[in-house]
C-alpha cells in the first residue's frame, strides 16, 4: 500500500465530496451529518470549501481513501482557534498509520496559524476518541442529545481541544 497525504483543492470536489457521503452512508452514529445534508451541495460548494478550508486526503493511487480537514476561525478573539472536521478514512485503510499521517499533515498546517485544535466526536465512538486522545486532545465537555439519528435516537457529543504548544505529536 502506497498511501500519499497531499492537500486537496477545487480539483477534487467529485472525489472528496463522493467519500464524505459514503462516509455519511456507512457510519451514521459517528458523524453529526447526514448524507442529505451534503447530498445537495453543488460541485462549486465544495470546491469552494476545498479552496477554503486546508483539508487533505489519503490517496491509494488516484483513490481518494481518507480526508480530514481544518477550518480556521477569521475572527479577531476567535483566530487563534482551528476546527478539526471530517475525519474519515475507509475500513480497509484503518489501523496501518493512514489515520496518523492524515493527522500529522493537519497539525503540520495548523501550527503557526494557531494556537489551538478542537474537535467533536460521537461520545462512545471509544476507537476515535482512543485516536485523538493519543494526539494529546482532551475532553473538556460533552452536549447531550447533540445528534438525532435517522432513527430517532440520540447521541451525545464529547468537545476535545489540543493546545499545539502542549503535546506536538502523538504518544504511544
Amino acid at each position: 500500500m502506497s498511501i500519499v497525504i497531499r492537500r486537496l483543492g477545487r480539483a477534487d470536489a467529485v472525489s472528496f465530496h463522493a467519500l464524505r457521503l459514503e462516509g455519511f452512508r456507512l457510519h451514521e452514529r459517528e458523524f453529526r451529518f447526514a448524507p442529505e445534508d451534503e447530498a445537495g451541495l453543488s460541485l462549486e460548494d465544495v470546491a469552494a470549501r476545498l479552496a477554503r478550508d486546508a483539508v487533505f486526503g489519503a490517496c491509494d493511487g488516484d483513490a481518494l481513501v481518507g480526508v480530514a480537514g481544518l477550518a480556521f476561525s477569521g475572527g479577531a478573539k476567535t483566530r487563534h482557534k482551528a476546527l478539526l472536521w471530517g475525519m474519515y478514512l475507509r475500513a480497509a485503510y484503518r489501523g496501518a498509520g493512514v489515520a496518523d499521517r492524515l493527522m500529522s499533515a493537519l497539525m503540520d498546517e495548523a501550527r503557526g496559524r494557531a494556537e489551538m485544535v478542537t474537535l467533536t466526536v460521537i461520545h462512545g465512538n471509544a476507537r476515535a476518541t482512543r485516536f485523538y486522545e493519543r494526539w494529546g486532545f482532551v475532553a473538556y465537555g460533552v452536549e447531550p442529545r447533540a445528534v438525532r439519528t435517522s432513527g430517532g435516537d440520540y447521541l451525545d457529543e464529547a468537545m476535545m481541544a489540543l493546545r499545539l504548544d502542549a503535546n506536538p505529536t502523538p504518544s504511544s
